[in-house]
């Protein structure tokens, strides 16, 4: 009673505030916009007029669409006075109230639903990507209805319609078995198995277009008529969308409409594409947005029976091709941005985590960095060298901040640095140790030995390391990890039979509180509540040789088996949600030594010596840059993430007592588990006969 007295009292303060004072300044039901200069409707904000400001002067229309009417205007404060701001799509139905009255997530599974998902008939709400897949996700099945225009009655009965414009029978969707060109058939499926449709190497089977090569992409590579002149670069010399302008000359197969133009390109032959910018040909086949349908708006597949042949005549009969704004944010071939996308009119916008900046440039998410840290370690055959990449202007620079001596008949197999403690971390396969190098005193410590390591992962935040052990087929959890001598080392296990063999990569999600594993052909992820039940999220077709991922941006890369013999291993790329896979198109010299950082991958070059860098997002796509040039041989490298080590470590505040005399691992932000102890070791400075000098207490 008390909540709706406020409410009513708030309305009723709201509409004196309007009758009395108008909003802002204007009279009436009016609103200031035009920069102030005008009173409007507050129905036409950001919609008829797309350059209003809030009551600071700051534009608020920036992030949306002239003819997107899913935004919400609302107040969202009513002092020191009536405030209002149209509200993104993206801010509706997201957990968090903007609008005063609660606009916005009010209705929310009732009447409203979040950016890119569906309104049912009778409530609930649903991906868009789900709505006429051929299966009823909405209770009441309304998603599948030909009256909101499900593709049934096109291709005819139990047949479906691909957005490449092919019809396929109903039985083969999610069979496991790609029939649409663009994979339509397989995405959203209950099985985990996700083809991604690899950039294609050039062989006979490639009649279209081939891109030109370079000395950093020496492996040709074959793109589709219908990525030809889209206004985006696909080849790493960009000619794809090179000779775009030459008009046709001959009679067009295009429409005869001011908006589509006809390119006469020498290689493929006619195109018909879009005016303007960031606009794509399609059949009409459902609502428009307005009419509340987000579905994504995909390409029309050219036949390729002929050359040049854009438009295929079997349209659907009352449906013409139109341009319409192209949804980049939902491509499945390529990823537009790095972390997260949002779709504007005629073109889309990228956004970056926290810590990071969008370059004015590159348009890529960069670091913010501190020059006197170290933030890449090179190992080479007698040196471990310590640099600062910089990156000013948007361009990369090394500076080589130290450098420490290694001991001879050291290997190191893997290899990871703690930021906080300041040593190197590394397991050698020869003497079956994990060791430590300090920076300060320059001492080799012998943490663990016995082992025969598959992988491992640390935490500099909590000094925890995480192996996979091969002989006894578990998953341990040694804590805590210092690079010094006489430190009582812990250890808990999990059985990991029948797949701890096969696991070649494991990466921590500290932010998350997830362990994430790779083997030859599946990815999987675990909780820190259980970190051996895993849960396979993809499956690749191709072998998995090394995964690496960034919890910040929420991105895992993968290099695959090579079916070719030029050497070279392809990259795969997924998002967080496994929804966008594809193929980078970028192919390395190593399949094991690469690291992601400001939107590209780090990677050797073992023919030039160096250290180098290419971008897989942004203005500069497929751009190369050397990092670091040496005289010797690198042996392996590792890039220092400083974002990793942030975050609450609960175990130092409450394990002691908590977990007295027992492990303590974190499993989310409020809650940890006691772990019983299986075993302890006590780490000592490395000897000549450093495998008989270890104590080991069972």
């Amino acid at each position: 009673m008390i909540i709706k007295s406020t409410v009513y009292l708030t309305l009723i303060y709201l509409i004196f505030l309007k009758v009395s004072y108008g909003y802002l300044g204007c009279p009436d039901n009016l609103v200031p916009c035009r920069n102030k200069t005008h009173c409007i409707e507050i129905k036409e904000v950001c919609v008829v007029y797309d350059d209003c400001v809030d009551d600071s002067g700051d534009e608020i229309c920036l992030h949306l669409s002239q003819n997107i009417t899913d935004s919400i205007l609302c107040v969202t404060h009513i002092e020191p006075q009536v405030s209002y701001e149209r509200i993104s799509p993206l801010e509706i139905c997201d957990g968090h109230q903007a609008c005063f009255l609660n606009e916005d997530e009010g209705p929310c599974n009732k009447t409203l639903c979040r950016y890119d998902y569906w309104l049912c008939k009778k409530g609930s709400c649903i991906e868009n990507v789900r709505v006429c897949d051929g299966h009823k996700d909405c209770p009441d099945g309304s998603d599948e209805e030909e009256g909101i225009g499900c593709h049934y009655s096109v291709c005819g009965p139990n047949k479906i319609l691909c957005p490449t414009g092919q019809c396929i029978d109903e039985v083969k969707m999610c069979d496991g078995i790609q029939h649409c060109l663009d994979g339509f058939d397989e995405k959203n499926c209950t099985h985990t198995t996700s083809t991604i449709a690899p950039i294609l190497e050039v062989d006979d089977s490639c009649p279209e277009f081939t891109c030109s090569t370079s000395s950093t992409f020496n492996h040709p590579i074959c793109l589709s008529n219908d990525r030809i002149c889209d206004g985006y670069k696909d080849c790493p010399k960009g000619d794809d969308e090179h000779n775009c302008h030459e008009k046709c000359t001959s009679k067009s197969n295009c429409p005869i409409n001011s908006d589509i133009t006809c390119i006469q390109h020498p290689a493929v032959g006619q195109l018909c594409r879009c005016v303007k910018r960031g606009y794509q040909l399609t059949v009409p086949l459902g609502p428009s947005r307005s009419e509340g349908l987000l579905k994504p708006i995909k390409k029309k597949k050219k036949p390729k029976k002929k050359k040049g042949y854009q438009l295929t005549t079997r349209t659907p009969q009352n449906n013409t091709l139109r341009c319409r704004d192209y949804d980049e944010c939902n491509d499945s071939r390529r990823s537009y941005c790095s972390f997260k996308c949002i779709n504007i009119d005629g073109s889309f916008k990228c956004t970056c985590p926290s810590n990071f900046m969008l370059g004015s440039r590159s348009k890529t998410c960069l670091r913010r960095y501190d020059s006197s840290k170290p933030n890449l370690l090179i190992v080479f055959d007698k040196t471990i060298n310590f640099y600062n990449m910089l990156t000013p202007a948007d361009q990369y620079a090394s500076q080589l901040l130290n450098t420490i001596n290694i001991e001879e008949n050291h290997r190191f197999d893997y290899i990871q640095y703690d930021q906080k403690q300041m040593f190197v971390i590394y397991y050698d396969q020869i003497q079956h140790a994990i060791l430590c190098k300090s920076n300060h005193d320059l001492e080799t410590i012998v943490l663990l030995t016995n082992l025969t390591v598959n992988t491992f992962a640390y935490n500099a935040n909590e000094n925890i390391l995480f192996i996979i052990e091969n002989q006894s087929e578990t998953l341990r959890m040694y804590t805590p990890i210092v690079c010094d001598v006489s430190i009582n080392i812990q250890m808990h296990s999990w059985s990991f039979n029948n797949i701890a063999n096969s696991i070649h990569s494991m990466a921590i999600d500290v932010l998350n509180r997830e362990l994430i594993f790779a083997s030859n052909y599946q990815i999987m992820i675990s909780n820190m509540s259980e970190p051996n039940v895993t849960k396979i999220v993809h499956m690749s077709d191709r072998k998995i040789k090394k995964m690496i991922y960034d919890a910040a941006f929420r991105r895992f890369f993968w290099t695959a088996a090579n079916n070719n013999s030029n050497e070279l291993f392809p990259v795969f790329t997924c998002n967080g949600q496994f929804k966008q896979c594809h193929d980078t198109s970028i192919r390395l010299p190593s399949a094991s030594l690469f690291a992601f950082f400001n939107d590209g991958l780090l990677y050797i070059s073992p023919t030039r010596k160096s250290l180098d860098f290419i971008q897989v997002y942004g203005e500069y796509r497929f751009f190369g840059h050397s990092i670091a040039s040496t005289h010797d041989q690198i042996r392996s490298f590792v890039f220092i993430d400083y974002q990793q080590i942030e975050g609450s470590d609960l175990c130092r505040k409450y394990s002691k007592n908590r977990c007295k005399n027992q492990l303590c691992l974190q499993i989310n932000s409020t809650r940890i588990n006691c772990l019983s102890t299986y075993g302890s070791f006590i780490s000592t400075k490395a000897t000549t006969n450093m495998l008989a000098s270890i104590d080991v207490e069972d």
